[in-house]
């Protein structure tokens, strides 16, 4: 007969230890997709809401024209937050080693010229200018959502950091790669900030009032990574900052349907 009362035999304190270590970082990776999902999901919030304020305006004033067109506009903004929200229910894609990358052959530069559109509202509202310069087209085998978390994390910044001045969204194409280059004219990044923004939610003050890049540059120097790229970054204080990712085209089989 088993005896109910009896206590389990005591663990040496070897594996006591090692699994109190395993618990503290699933706590940790917890608590990491957490502020990843929260940032990734409340990013794109505020041009939907911005674009929700401007189709009530367009209603009322009885321009039913304009309340299509922001109607349409809204759809594609929505469809793309699901899809992220979708994305960040797999935690691996990036907290592991090894994100799930999903290429197809995009047109880059009109997945840009949307993605950016749908900032300009945000950028308005906060006094700057958004410039988005492409090429009419440019091609590359490339994941879509990759791209967008990166453009958004990164025009994000610098409309919250832009100072209201203009912003540049530039895309170009160079030897077997893509330059997408975001800038802004705002209070720029110290030397020393610079060497540790894209580390793990490091969260840089990066103007008086406060705020910060947080888990964002971390989350668009993962991508990038994975995707075989790079980040440079020019700055200094008082004279803004240059974001410039370069990532290869990878564009090899010219049959398969090209993406806008």
């Amino acid at each position: 007969m088993t005896d109910l009362t009896a206590q389990p035999p005591a663990l040496p304190p070897a594996l006591v230890e090692a699994r109190i270590l395993e618990l503290e970082e699933a706590l940790r990776a917890r608590d990491r997709f957490l502020s990843i999902a929260a940032h990734e999901l409340r990013n794109p919030m505020a041009p939907l809401v911005l674009q929700v304020g401007l189709l009530l305006k367009s209603a009322r004033r009885g321009e039913m024209a304009r309340v299509i067109d922001g109607l349409e506009q809204l759809e594609v903004i929505v469809g793309r937050y699901v899809k992220r929200a979708n994305v960040l229910l797999d935690f691996t894609r990036l907290a592991s080693d090894r994100i799930a990358l999903e290429p197809v052959r995009l047109d880059v530069a009109a997945h840009v010229r949307a993605i950016a559109a749908g900032y300009v509202a945000m950028a308005g509202h906060g006094g700057s200018e958004l410039r988005i310069i492409t090429p009419q087209s440019l091609t590359a085998f490339i994941d879509p959502m990759a791209v967008e978390q990166i453009l958004e994390n990164l025009v994000s910044n610098a409309i919250k950091f832009g100072s209201g001045q203009p912003i540049d969204i530039t895309l170009a194409h160079e030897a077997g790669a893509m330059r997408l280059t975001i800038r802004d004219r705002g209070p720029g990044i110290s030397p020393d900030d610079q060497t540790r923004i894209f580390a793990p939610f490091e969260k840089v003050m990066a103007r008086a009032d406060g705020g910060g890049f947080g888990v964002g540059l971390w989350v668009v120097g993962r991508l990038v990574a994975e995707m075989g790229g790079r980040i440079e970054l020019d700055s200094a204080l008082g004279n803004g900052a240059t974001f410039a990712v370069i990532l290869p085209l990878n564009d090899r089989d010219e049959n398969e349907p090209v993406q806008g």
